[in-house]
């Protein structure tokens, strides 16, 4: 998924994050996603809105992502990119927590919210792949580009290893950002009967 992003950030210090990055990690990811139609579709936009965003995406840092060293932050928590590297992706760990889901999702819509997750899961090509979980910019510090420099700190990475790369775009705005960073779509996938539509994208190894 994508929250919003910028262009041109070569002033923003852009490093691997650790556990102790926890706070600013979520912080800015929460932010970011706040518009996000495919986040406003999948998690509960009730009271308890604010602590479910809080706590799928703090799940996600702890269960899925920051083991991996792939977890990059731009200077004191501008924003966020978490990566998995190849074959390491799985969301079993953060399905466990039974209780946390159904509080993000709202007990009504498990059943709903679990089919689609399913199918996006299913979109991930078999080939060896980075694949970036999560990538978002405070809104304070949009526009000056972070976006692009926490994608360039992996992918630069990803092309000296003859890596290929995957993501899913949750806006079309989004999709277009990571076109010019060699992304392609393989598939605009529409979230159900009621959804926003989201592009699957897969990026071949780049010339070094």
């Amino acid at each position: 998924m994508s929250g919003s992003n910028g262009v041109n950030g070569r002033d923003v210090p852009v490093r691997r994050a650790t556990r102790a990055d926890r706070t600013a990690v979520v912080r800015a990811l929460v932010r970011a996603f706040d518009a996000d139609p495919v986040a406003r579709y999948l998690l509960r936009q009730d009271n308890k809105r604010a602590e479910a965003y809080h706590n799928l995406i703090d799940n996600a840092f702890d269960r899925l992502c920051i083991q991996h060293d792939e977890t990059w932050i731009a200077g004191d928590g501008a924003g966020t990119a978490l990566w998995t590297p190849p074959s390491k992706w799985s969301m079993a760990p953060a399905l466990t927590r039974v209780h946390q889901l159904i509080g993000c999702i709202g007990l009504t819509r498990i059943p709903h919210v679990l089919r689609i997750l399913d199918r996006v899961q299913k979109g991930h090509p078999p080939a060896p792949h980075y694949y970036l979980f999560a990538i978002g910019v405070d809104p304070d510090h949009q526009g000056h580009g972070i976006g692009s420099s926490l994608l360039r700190a992996t992918l630069s990475r990803v092309d000296v290893e003859g890596a290929s790369a995957y993501l899913e775009a949750s806006t079309e705005g989004n999709s277009r950002l990571y076109g010019r960073h060699g992304f392609k779509v393989l598939e605009k996938l529409t979230l159900g009967s009621d959804g926003p539509p989201m592009w699957l994208m897969w990026r071949d190894p780049q010339r070094v």
